[in-house]
């Protein structure tokens, strides 16, 4: 089949109307935070990272990066024009293209590439998701599936955003499809690996979901009940040329000592200081119960006890090959809770997004044997799964109402009014910062290296070890939504905090608590907060929504 014949039948097929929700939530604040000279969210790729070329760090010998590299160079190559134009302004100078680079025509257009990048994966996921369960029941459980993936307010939320959580769920979702086909006959065993692999060079924890389901998919249920080796060539050749595929790209084979100084960061700073419960039996019932806890971030109650039903009914209903499938995406559930998050021992929205993608979806197995049994009440159906769908609309709702009032915008227009030429020093990174009005002159003190700092553009970097505004008595402080916390002004016990993480030492914790009480000679002027109408509360997601701005004036 041509592409344009695909298009023409995607474009008349009815069910797609389920993407409709997603499409209309991700459209809905777009364009947060924009123009600016970075995102307002945290762990973002975009537009620093794919912007300024730190997929370089991947392959320099003794070097690494954060993130694996393939949607990385995905979007580096969308960025290519503006890194071209800029060189052109400023020139190939490492320093003056980085100082072209990071101004707001810049940073906003690779910024807005990306999202687009994101919102085409995050419907192109949902699509999925109906085609498999459709594969799997009946094309009205792959409709109802859709929708619950489409009306999941985190996933929305990762939607709009140039983070990993959309693309790395986009091929989980893709592999898990492919695997479908694998288990119905079909010889698509590279195409598995070779998606398994773009998982995980999208994002590592994207393997977790994958290690039970492929040895199911791949060597035991194609030949259930058949006396055939299990270990098939076609799966043997598919995994060694995945495993070889993966080691060139993540660096293991170029940058082997960068490759494991990364490992090694990855199981340490980046993820032990963050633990949320302790190990051994204990944390993992708290890890269980604060998963359940966190059900309405997802979806409502009544659609979660729908997919519950749909997870029991499809386990026992169903025999041989066919259970086995219908299973995979709870297996892939399975697998990630066992392989990270038990591991991680956290339970942020962005951790349990993946098993609200494989698992929430039941729900559809429910609504499909409830639409057949009770086939004559068609109307009172419908209404009833439009009811148990109406909390995960709000949610969507609150999600994007939460990005369009962001307390940063209130905190811009704050300054906007400040005589021209006033003192402004600003703490904090600049993704937790407001958009700073141009008319104003700004200096950003710190503690930490000029060099680890995220520059921003007419803002000067000031190397304070004593974090002593008096030898500068600035008009106007400001603090970032990441330093508005009491938390920040309290005593700090235990070990330091790794070096990487700034303003959470001592001395600045000092500074925050001198702040609060007026001892260094401001006066907390103004709070910039998230309000919503009618009594709804703003919704925090990984620090980046819903915080306040702290503002002070020298008395």
């Amino acid at each position: 089949m041509t592409w344009h014949a695909r298009w023409s039948a995607f474009v008349h097929d009815r069910t797609n109307l389920a993407l409709v929700p997603l499409a209309l939530g991700i459209f809905v604040a777009c364009w947060w935070g924009l123009p600016n000279t970075d995102t307002w969210v945290a762990d973002s790729v975009s537009p620093r990272t794919c912007g300024l070329g730190a997929i370089v760090e991947t392959y320099w010998p003794g070097h690494f990066h954060n993130y694996p590299p393939l949607h990385t160079a995905i979007l580096t190559v969308f960025s290519l024009p503006w890194i071209l134009l800029a060189a052109a302004r400023a020139g190939v100078s490492q320093d003056a293209l980085q100082a072209e680079l990071v101004k707001p025509l810049y940073m906003t257009a690779i910024e807005a590439s990306a999202r687009i990048v994101a919102a085409a994966m995050a419907l192109a996921t949902v699509w999925l998701v109906k085609d498999l369960w459709t594969r799997l029941v009946s094309k009205r459980a792959g409709v109802a599936a859709a929708l619950v993936v489409a009306t999941n307010a985190t996933y929305v939320y990762y939607a709009h955003l140039g983070n990993l959580e959309v693309p790395y769920l986009f091929w989980l979702a893709l592999a898990l499809r492919e695997m479908d086909r694998v288990m119905c006959g079909e010889a698509r065993e590279k195409h598995v690996m070779l998606i398994a692999a773009a998982a995980a060079l999208t994002k590592d924890q994207a393997a977790a979901a994958l290690l039970v389901p492929i040895p199911i998919a791949l060597a035991i249920v194609p030949k259930f009940g058949e006396n055939k080796p299990i270990f098939r060539k076609n799966s043997i050749l598919a995994v060694a040329l995945s495993v070889a595929v993966f080691a060139l790209a993540s660096g293991m084979i170029i940058n082997p000592s960068g490759y494991h100084e990364r490992l090694a960061y990855l199981f340490g700073p980046a993820s032990k200081p963050w633990a949320e419960v302790p190990p051994g039996a204990y944390g993992s019932l708290l890890l269980v119960r604060d998963a359940l806890l966190a059900t309405p971030k997802f979806t409502s109650w009544p659609i979660a006890v729908a997919a519950l039903v749909g997870l029991v009914l499809a386990a026992s209903r169903d025999r041989g090959v066919h259970r086995a499938r219908v299973l995979m995406p709870a297996l892939a559930a399975l697998s990630f809770w066992i392989f990270f998050n038990m591991g991680a021992r956290r339970t942020e929205d962005r951790f349990l997004l993946p098993a609200s993608l494989f698992l929430l979806p039941y729900a559809s197995v429910t609504f499909d044997l409830a639409a057949r049994k009770w086939s004559a009440f068609g109307a009172p159906m419908l209404a009833a799964i439009s009811l148990a769908l109406a909390p995960a609309i709000y949610g969507v709702v609150v999600i994007d109402a939460t990005m369009l009032e962001d307390p940063r915008y209130v905190a811009e227009d704050w300054l906007r009014k400040l005589p021209a030429g006033t003192h402004v020093e600003v703490y904090g990174s600049a993704q937790y910062l407001p958009r700073l009005p141009p008319d104003l002159v700004y200096a950003r003190p710190g503690i930490e290296p000029l060099g680890d700092r995220r520059l921003i553009p007419n803002v000067t970097e000031i190397l304070d070890p004593d974090l002593d505004p008096s030898k500068r008595n600035p008009n106007v402080i400001v603090l970032a939504t990441e330093l508005s916390t009491e938390g920040m002004t309290s005593e700090i016990a235990g070990p330091p905090p790794p070096a990487w993480m700034s303003y959470r030492d001592p001395k600045s914790h000092a500074f925050f608590r001198g702040l609060r009480d007026g001892s260094l000679g401001y006066d907390r002027a103004f709070v910039a907060r998230c309000t919503l109408p009618w009594g709804a509360a703003c919704r925090e997601i990984h620090h980046s929504t819903g915080g306040e701005v702290w503002i002070y004036e020298r008395r």
